[in-house]
């Protein structure tokens, strides 16, 4: 594994690549509040030695330099980031962009700078557009305020991170709380003021407008977002279908890593047979 900074926008973004002599390329981009860390079940997985994978962190988490607390930190100011930070890293091969929560956002929004995945994979998406807001997003009684503040109390944090995961293994409520409590400065209120601005673009309309197909995949024990809730968005779905995983919650991919691995790896085979000569 291959450890590096890059400047991207002029932020210094950090990032990880595994297996870096192979061509097609998956990258993860991680959700609010979390890591590269996030994907850890992912890389260390035997499913994807044929393929150059990258994690990366996004501003203020992890191991990427902080924003300055009067810079933009919408989400369309984010995915400029990483888009910039993608296309350095991308060395003219096909990739596919797996994302989680928030992340499937900022791809969305990616999308609009220039970057051209051949293959999207969205785990617990919160994408939103005209006629899927979060009134239509949020389950009943769902309280996400804990990565949209700063100085939260700790036991909200600790209740929030047991709806995202239902995972068993105790060492993933160690990697979340390592991973929430490293984020820097005002990251979580400043995104949440943009967002309440309505600062963000129709991501359903922009995944619409897309060429790559989507796999959309839900953990069937979700307790943050409606996992029915884009059943009926226009998007170009791969096999027409919205994958949902027994015995994992908004996290899928810690909570039923090998369910979802194995769903990342056909989407993966399936999409570089077709783009790869």
């Amino acid at each position: 594994m291959k450890k590096g900074t890059l400047n991207a926008n002029g932020l210094q973004i950090a990032y990880c690549i595994w297996h870096p002599e192979k061509e097609p390329t998956i990258f993860f981009i991680h959700g609010n509040s979390s890591s590269s860390n996030n994907w850890r079940k992912q890389v260390e997985s035997d499913l994807f030695t044929d393929y150059r994978l990258i994690t990366i962190d996004l501003p203020n988490h992890g191991n990427s330099a902080t924003l300055n607390e009067n810079a933009d930190f919408s989400l369309p100011g984010i995915a400029k980031i990483m888009a910039a930070a993608a296309l350095q890293l991308v060395n003219n091969a096909p990739y596919i962009i797996c994302s989680v929560s928030l992340g499937t956002n900022i791809v969305a929004e990616m999308l609009n700078c220039d970057i051209k995945p051949v293959g999207l994979i969205m785990a617990g998406p919160c994408i939103v557009g005209e006629g899927f807001g979060m009134e239509k997003l949020l389950l009943p009684g769902a309280d996400p305020s804990a990565v949209f503040a700063e100085n939260v109390p700790h036991e909200s944090v600790v209740k929030y991170a047991g709806e995202t995961s239902i995972s068993s293994d105790v060492n993933d409520i160690t990697y979340f709380l390592k991973d929430y409590y490293s984020v820097q400065g005002n990251f979580r209120s400043a995104l949440y003021a943009t967002i309440a601005a309505g600062n963000y673009n129709d991501e359903v309309a922009i995944l619409q407008r897309a060429t790559c197909p989507v796999c959309i995949v839900f953990g069937e024990a979700e307790k943050v977002v409606n996992t029915s809730y884009l059943d009926d968005a226009p998007i170009n779905v791969w096999n027409n279908k919205v994958y949902k995983i027994a015995g994992a919650s908004h996290l899928v991919n810690i909570d039923a890593p090998m369910a979802f691995n194995e769903l990342l790896a056909a989407f993966a085979k399936d999409i570089f047979t077709i783009n790869v000569a």
